[in-house]
């Protein structure tokens, strides 16, 4: 069975995403199924980036360490990814680096300059890449040596255009000789460039020259390769689609009409995917959501308190509306947050997680709101917080989001993270299924008596919906009566706090238990994992390698986590007899929920928070740790 892991290294700003995509594009023009995602530093050029990419005939769950590939466009990827390569694997590299000194490479951070210093002079050796090359093909690693230079000229010739004006091909250069070692053809990556950039002729013209220049090389250097063969899914339409995008396309098809946000990272994407695609025609969804050939409007604010607050005045408007932002920009919107609560509008937060606090590590991922989306806004200010696993479940959560907050009249906060941000897979038509998706509005109402109540008192919580402007109301972030109108009354205030409670209860029993939370695997197991958002497949992965080594656990993936489904969770986890929690936080910031909700304490813990993606041997190697050593807390530490 076809199983391929690799990275694509080189400088930021060097056409590293660009050649993951590409390489993506040609796996899937083969047949198969592919994850990718780019690992980047916050610095916008120079600084050291990377794609990683792994391939299958079968699902593909989570990346892979050690790959079986490392392409290295310049020096720092070669030095920065030299232990990342199994034995028996390749690395691709620029022959002309083979003398660059580790120390003198000004983008590499220090502390990884001061290690490779201490690592290879204790092997009595320079720290340049020629020793880098020699140590791993003393491991067993098979490396090719490019003369990038040579290369590039050919493409000029080739194409008749300059070497200064085709130089970013090296990109395509060092991804086709890579790709030949796995046995990809050159019509296969052609394709992949073509569909890379469609209507720019000339950069697909340079690109291909570049890629059969690459090819033309490994042909006569390395000699004939067996070629991959056509996957299972040769000939089918698929769509490759980052969580960005996924999530974009999911508030379109939902009925989004108002679209915030404050650029921050990695949340600004889904809001450029929005305005580009703003006028797609949705058919029958566009009459349900009454807004034949309205387009959505998508709007950059000034600052993210500026973002939320539009949102909500859109949403109190009768507008589909929402805001995207990350830790910074949600620490910002508390206090409209409380607005929301309070005025009971439904507004749709969508929060990136990436690795605090405060700017922290801008463009690297984890899981450390979760406390924070549960517990924002001052006040009591309960509110719903949907995490999502994956694209497929981040793009039905999108559209739930929606429902929910205009059904329950509250804000609802989409929980997603920078690693889904940035992954791409490949998607089938039936994964996104347009023909699934139900719009909900709620209690609105468009025409009532002259006595209309904003905050009628109902059994269930729920007032009536009239949009601003189709009735005398009065919406402010102050206590108020039924009318809306202020009152410090301790009538009123008691009466109206328990009205906000009763319909949180409302939530509660209306969201079924099936969407709260999901049992994946043997529900006898008596190993549990549990965990919420983008650790899910990474997860299930882990737990098919544990069952081929004789460990039988499940995973416990709690979907909604406010309001919280406690009685479901204390039964599920009191039959287990190790029960841990998997999260990329320090704090254990789940483990406290869990806690807090049921009374039940998990004793063990798996945690990651070096900012970079979780990897399945990791949650292997935590569980079998705490298996055999009885440790409380295991702290993984993959990715570059």
């Amino acid at each position: 069975m076809v199983d391929l892991s690799f990275i694509i290294g080189g400088p930021q700003g060097g056409g590293v995403e660009s050649a993951g995509q590409i390489t993506l594009k040609a796996f899937v023009v083969k047949g198969y199924n592919v994850l990718g995602t780019r690992e980047y530093h916050s610095n916008i050029m120079g600084a050291h980036s990377y794609y990683h990419v792994r391939v299958s005939e079968g699902p593909v769950r989570a990346l892979r360490l050690p790959v079986d590939l490392v392409i290295a466009i310049d020096a720092e990827s070669v030095l920065t990814h030299i232990n990342d390569v199994r034995s028996g694997g390749y690395i691709v590299y620029d022959a002309d680096s083979v003398d660059v000194d580790a120390t003198k490479i000004a983008s590499m951070e220090p502390s990884l300059r001061n290690r490779l210093r201490r690592l290879f002079e204790g092997m009595g050796l320079k720290p340049t890449v020629g020793s880098a090359v020699k140590v791993a093909e003393e491991r067993g690693v098979k490396t090719v040596g490019l003369p990038l230079k040579d290369l590039l000229k050919r493409v000029s010739e080739l194409t008749g255009a300059p070497i200064a004006s085709i130089a970013k091909t090296v990109n395509v250069i060092g991804l086709t000789a890579g790709l030949y070692l796995l046995g990809v053809d050159l019509n296969s990556v052609a394709r992949a460039i073509e569909l890379q950039f469609g209507g720019r002729p000339k950069i697909v013209a340079s690109n291909v020259a570049a890629a059969k220049v690459a090819y033309e090389f490994m042909l006569k250097t390395v000699g004939s390769v067996r070629e991959l063969p056509e996957g299972p899914h040769r000939g089918r339409v698929r769509m490759l689609a980052s969580g960005n995008e996924v999530v974009a396309m999911a508030k379109i098809v939902g009925g989004l009409t108002f679209e915030t946000f404050y650029p921050i990272t990695p949340a600004s994407d889904e809001a450029f995917y929005i305005e580009e695609n703003k006028y797609v025609d949705l058919g029958e969804l566009t009459k349900i959501m009454e807004l034949e050939g309205a387009p959505i409007v998508v709007l950059q604010t000034e600052d993210e308190i500026a973002a939320i607050n539009m949102a909500i005045g859109a949403a109190a408007a009768g507008a589909r509306a929402a805001t995207s932002t990350s830790g910074p920009g949600f620490s910002l919107m508390n206090e409209a947050i409380s607005l929301a609560v309070e005025a009971e509008i439904p507004v749709v937060v969508t929060l990136w997680m990436r690795a605090g606090p405060s700017t922290g590590i801008a463009t690297r991922t984890g899981q450390q709101d979760l406390l924070h989306a549960i517990f924002s806004g001052h006040g009591d200010t309960p509110k719903i917080v949907v995490a999502s696993g994956d694209h497929v479940e981040a793009f039905y959560d999108a559209i739930k989001a929606f429902n929910w907050a205009e059904a329950f009249q509250t804000p609802v906060i989409h929980l997603l993270d920078k690693y889904l941000a940035s992954t791409m897979t490949v998607l089938d038509e039936w994964d996104l299924d347009v023909s699934r998706v139900e719009i909900s509005r709620g209690k609105r109402v468009l025409s009532h008596s002259d006595s209309y109540k904003r905050y009628e008192l109902t059994d269930d919580g729920i007032s009536p919906f009239a949009p601003i402007g189709t009735a005398t109301m009065v919406v402010s972030g102050l206590e108020h009566d039924e009318y809306g109108f202020a009152s410090e009354d301790p009538v009123d205030r008691e009466v109206m706090v328990e009205k906000r409670l009763r319909k949180f209860e409302t939530i509660a029993r209306s969201i079924p238990e099936t969407e709260k939370l999901v049992l994946h695997g043997d529900p006898d197991a008596r190993v549990t994992l549990v965990s919420f958002g983008s650790t899910k497949q990474v997860i299930l992965s882990a737990l098919e390698e544990l069952e081929r080594d004789g460990v039988k656990a499940n995973f416990l993936q709690l979907r909604v986590l406010s309001p919280f489904p406690s009685e479901s969770v204390s039964k599920i986890l009191s039959r287990a007899d190790k029960v841990i929690c998997v999260e990329a936080n320090s704090l254990g910031q789940l483990a406290f929920l869990i806690r807090a909700h049921t009374g039940y304490e998990v004793k063990h813990l798996i945690q990651k928070f070096n900012a970079r993606p979780l990897y399945d041997v990791e949650v292997v190697y935590g569980v079998k740790k705490i298996l055999s050593e009885g440790v409380r807390r295991v702290v993984v530490s993959g990715g570059a």
